[in-house]
C-alpha cells in the first residue's frame, strides 16, 4: 500500500491537471468568442453592455451548449425520428422559459436595463435564432469530440490486441520451450552418455562394426539434449550434419540398404535456425516411411535461395504398419515451435494420401 501510494496520487494529480487544463481552454474559447460578438455589436450599434446585460445574453446559450453537446445529443443519438424532434422542441421551449425567466429576474431587481422580449415577437424570433445557431455549434462540437473518442476507442482496442498477441505468442513461446524442457528432462543426458560411453569402448573390443553407430547415435543424442544458444537458434550446418549423422545411423539398422537421397543446395553458411525443426520430419519418414522402395526411393531436398530455406521430404507409406503407433506429438510440438519463433514468416504443407507422404516447409531467414 506505501507503494502503491505515492503512484496513486501522481495518477490522481495527472488527472486533475489534464481536467484544470480542459476547463481553461473553453473559458478562454468563450471569451474570445463573446468578444469578438461584442466588438462587432458596439461597431453596429454604438451602445455598451453592462456585464450583467452580457450574462443575462450568454449564459442561457452557453448552458444551451454543453446541455446539447452532453446530455440531449448522446441520448438522442440512433434514437427514432419522433424522439429526436420531441427532445429537440423541449430543448427549445426549455430555453425559450429559461431566458425569459432570467430576463424578468434581472429587469425587476434592476440589476439589469435590457430585455430581450420588448417585443415579443421579436425577442421569440431572436431567441430561437440564438438557439438554432448554438445548438448548432454544440452539435459540431459534439460530433468532433464523438470522433476524437470513437478513434481513440479504436486505437486502445488495436494496442490492446495486440498486446492480446504479443502475450499469446510469448506464451507459446513459453510452452514450447516447457515442451522442449520436459522431453530433455526425461533422459538424464549425462547418464546417457556415459552409457553409450561404455557400450562404445565395449564395443571396440568386440565389434568395430557395431561400434560406429553407437558413436553416430552418441553425436544425434548429444546435439538433441545440449543446451541451445540464448538465441535458441543453432548453425544450419550442424543441423545438416545431424540429419547425415541420423541417416547414417539408420543405413546400419537397414543393413545399408536404404533407398534414400538428401540432397542440399545453396549457400548455408551463416544461416541460423532452430534445433531439430528439420530432424524431427526427417525422423518421421524413418517411422512411417516405406524406406527399401527402389522405384519410390526417399527424397529430402533442402534449398537456400533469395533469403528463403525450403525443406522438402517425399516418401512412400509403410503398407503394414501393424506396430506403429502415434499421437502426434513430434508434429505438434514443431507446429507450436514454428509459430512461436517464426509467427508468419514461415509455411508448413502436409500432402498426404494413402500411399504418398510429403512434407514442405518454406522459412523466412
Amino acid at each position: 500500500m506505501t507503494i502503491l501510494s505515492p503512484i496513486f496520487e501522481y495518477m490522481v494529480f495527472a488527472k486533475n491537471i489534464k481536467t484544470q487544463k480542459f476547463y481553461r481552454i473553453h473559458i478562454l474559447v468563450w471569451i474570445a468568442f463573446i468578444l469578438y460578438e461584442s466588438s462587432i455589436s458596439i461597431f453596429l450599434s454604438h451602445k455598451f453592455w453592462t456585464p450583467l446585460d452580457y450574462f443575462n445574453a450568454y449564459f442561457v446559450n452557453i448552458a444551451l451548449f454543453y446541455v446539447n453537446a452532453h446530455i440531449i445529443l448522446p441520448f438522442i443519438y440512433k434514437k427514432p425520428f419522433y424522439i429526436t424532434t420531441a427532445c429537440i422542441l423541449l430543448e427549445l421551449i426549455g430555453s425559450i422559459i429559461v431566458k425569459y425567466t432570467f430576463s424578468e429576474i434581472f429587469l425587476h431587481t434592476g440589476l439589469s436595463t435590457y430585455d430581450p422580449f420588448v417585443e415579443l415577437y421579436t425577442g421569440l424570433v431572436q431567441t430561437v435564432w440564438r438557439f438554432i445557431y448554438f445548438t448548432g455549434l454544440s452539435t459540431g462540437y459534439w460530433f468532433a469530440l464523438h470522433i476524437i473518442i470513437q478513434r481513440r476507442e479504436i486505437s486502445d482496442l488495436e494496442t490492446s490486441k495486440l498486446q492480446e498477441q504479443l502475450q499469446k505468442e510469448q506464451l507459446q513461446k513459453k510452452l514450447a520451450d516447457s515442451e522442449i524442457a520436459y522431453l530433455k528432462s526425461q533422459i538424464n543426458p549425462h547418464f546417457l552418455f556415459n552409457t553409450l560411453n561404455f557400450l562404445y569402448n565395449t564395443a571396440l573390443k568386440t565389434s568395430e562394426e557395431l561400434s560406429t553407430p553407437i558413436l553416430l547415435l552418441s553425436d544425434i543424442m548429444r546435439y538433441a539434449l545440449t543446451d541451445t544458444p540464448q538465441t535458441g537458434k543453432v548453425d544450419l550446418d550442424d543441423e545438416i550434419e545431424q540429419i547425415s549423422t541420423f541417416i547414417d545411423l539408420n543405413q546400419f539398422r537397414f543393413d545399408h540398404n536404404l533407398k534414400l537421397s538428401f540432397n542440399v543446395t545453396g549457400n548455408t553458411s551463416s544461416v541460423k535456425i532452430l534445433p531439430l525443426i528439420l530432424l524431427t520430419p526427417v525422423e518421421n519418414i524413418f517411422k512411417y516411411g516405406d524406406l527399401r522402395n527402389a522405384e519410390h526411393p526417399v527424397k529430402i531436398e533442402l534449398e537456400i535461395s533469395d533469403n528463403h530455406l525450403q525443406f522438402t521430404c517425399r516418401n512412400r507409406k509403410i503398407k503394414s504398419r501393424k506396430a506403429v503407433s502415434s499421437h502426434g506429438i513430434g508434429l505438434k510440438n514443431l507446429k507450436l515451435r514454428l509459430d512461436a519463433y517464426y509467427s508468419n514468416a514461415h509455411q508448413l504443407n502436409i500432402i498426404e494420401d494413402e500411399e504418398n507422404y510429403i512434407f514442405e516447409l518454406l522459412i523466412t531467414l
